[in-house]
């Protein structure tokens, strides 16, 4: 195996167990509540602090990963996750758990960022989205494999199971991440070359900020809707989400197969468009289980093409400065899940799953506008990092 299919597998591997830890929260939200002690309402608060912790990411790869160093950033990411995850598992109180979250809000894109430009330092732009893609592959993983697993745990151990788990593998990745990606080179930092963004690189925050709020306002409360219209017990949450996982599956992999020949920019806007369509529907079809389920269904298939698409343009928009700007597009990202798990509950709350779905269309549709206006399918002539597997 060469070290470029070495690398792709362990950083594949570990993202597996990172969008687990990340994914399982949502549909055990109110479990989790109910063990903490606490509201749903309040329970939404924790993840817009984990989602808010985004803030941090551009100062930690400015700092941590300064000069585009990847290993390092990997391993910081990483251990953050390890001992936030600790940390919530140990106190079982809210004041522990806000702390534990942050920490993981922290740790995640800090590792997304650094895994995602080290691809991308390795792969041509013309095959880079194929590339990236395989890497967001864990993000269905994370709820098809990790979800009905932790569901699993909660049931037989309780809530703070999965965090003592996923404490210990953070461990173990970030001990092995040195033996198995390629060495920082010892004079990064001298390269180190200033982020000058302009007008398409402003557009994609934006429309980043936009889509991931649309998503995370209506995501974010569909295990209390499956729990509080259809009386699901854990089991079914996890095969639900696990049906969900599927969906968000093909999204992925249409753009593995489709991104490359079509251009990024495209998939994006197709993406998005598809985006209005199903949150629309899904205010009309939430009143039945099955009929919700599949409009949900194409809701996670349009979020997944979305913004997995959008990560190959981010990484061409600035090539020197790839991990920067990345950063800057978690964090934006990252606002937007925070805003979303701050008002879907309260909107849940207030009139249901239609109220989540009709601000999440109103905002998928100002995020197809910004990129169809602003953003063009860049392909620029960039360095690589050449690999005889890529």
């Amino acid at each position: 195996m060469t070290p470029f299919r070495k690398a792709i597998t362990y950083l594949t591997g570990t993202r597996l167990v990172i969008n687990s830890a990340h994914r399982f929260v949502s549909p055990f939200l109110p479990t989790i509540a109910r063990g903490l002690g606490i509201s749903l309402e309040q329970a939404g608060l924790l993840l817009s602090a984990r989602q808010l912790a985004f803030v941090g990411t551009p100062l930690i790869v400015g700092t941590v990963g300064r000069g585009e160093r990847r290993v390092r950033l990997v391993v910081f990411g990483l251990s953050l996750m390890a001992v936030g995850a600790m940390i919530t598992a140990a106190t079982g109180v809210v004041p522990g758990a806000l702390v534990g979250f942050v920490l993981l809000g922290l740790g995640k894109p800090s590792f997304d960022a650094a895994a995602q430009a080290y691809v991308a330092d390795r792969t041509p732009f013309e095959r880079r989205a194929r590339y990236l893609s395989i890497l967001e592959l864990t993000w269905a993983g994370g709820m098809l494999i990790g979800a009905p697993l932790i569901g699993l745990l909660i049931a037989g151990y309780g809530w703070r199971a999965p965090f003592w788990v996923l404490s210990a593998m953070f461990v173990v990745a970030a001990v092995i991440a040195p033996r198995i990606l390629d060495a920082d080179s010892t004079r990064s930092a001298e390269k180190s070359v200033p982020l000058r963004p302009d007008r398409a690189m402003f557009a994609l925050l934006a429309a980043g900020f936009l889509f991931s709020f649309a998503a995370e306002t209506t995501f974010v409360v569909f295990g209390a809707w499956m729990e509080d219209g259809f009386a699901l017990s854990l089991a079914a949450l996890g095969i639900a989400s696990t049906a969900i996982a599927v969906a968000e599956l093909v999204g992925e992999g249409s753009v593995l197969i489709y991104a490359d020949r079509l251009g990024s920019r495209r998939m994006v806007a197709a993406g998005l468009a598809t985006s209005v369509v199903g949150y629309a529907g899904l205010a009309f079809a939430s009143g039945t289980l099955a009929g919700g389920l599949v409009v949900l269904a194409l809701t996670f298939i349009a979020f997944e093409i979305t913004i997995v698409a959008t990560i190959p343009l981010a990484t061409e928009a600035a090539p020197a400065a790839r991990g920067r700007f990345l950063a800057w597009l978690m964090l934006a990202v990252g606002i937007g899940r925070a805003a979303g798990d701050a008002v879907g509950p309260s909107l849940y709350t207030w009139k249901g799953i239609p109220a989540t779905a009709t601000v999440s269309a109103v905002a998928a549709f100002a995020a197809l506008m910004v990129i169809l206006a602003l953003v063009p399918e860049r392909a620029r002539v960039d360095s690589f990092i050449p690999d005889s597997a890529a």
